[in-house]
């Protein structure tokens, strides 16, 4: 597969989120709600590339993108509604950093999605992964904080 074609995968996955909401549809952020926070730490080597904020009744849902000078690609979500990994394949469950569990989907493209919830306004969770392998992809989300170590 081209990397092409990969990126285009990753965009319609982004795409996919992004229309989930309607950021148009929605009403402007009040003091009433919170914003939601992203457990994500930059790991070493990547640089934050975007922020991005969706307001909803009751929360702002974040995604924030980073890149590395290899081009791989991460992007952290917290209470922005979508159909994370849609069509990509069951890759098990990772014991993540709080000790919750997180379900992994990926391995097509090169592109990795885990998702779990923390029970609250701010679900789901989700940190999606382009151009990493299995392995390089839950090193590198250790190093951000997201998965036991």
């Amino acid at each position: 597969m081209t990397a092409r074609n990969a990126a285009a995968f990753v965009s319609s996955v982004l795409t996919l989120v992004a229309c989930g909401g309607g950021a148009a549809s929605q009403p402007t952020p009040t003091s009433d709600r919170s914003t939601c926070d992203v457990s994500f730490v930059t790991p070493p080597g990547f640089e934050r590339t975007d922020t991005f904020e969706e307001p909803y009744p009751d929360r702002v849902g974040v995604r924030l993108g980073f890149r590395d000078e290899a081009g791989r690609e991460l992007h952290a979500f917290a209470g922005i509604r979508g159909e994370f990994g849609e069509g990509l394949p069951d890759a098990g469950t990772v014991v993540l950093a709080t000790g919750r569990i997180g379900r992994l989907a990926g391995g097509i493209h090169r592109v990795w999605v885990l998702a779990w919830d923390e029970g609250g306004p701010c679900d789901p969770r989700v940190v999606l992964g382009r151009g990493f392998d299995r392995r390089a992809f839950l090193e590198t989300l250790e190093r951000a904080g997201v998965v036991a170590v």
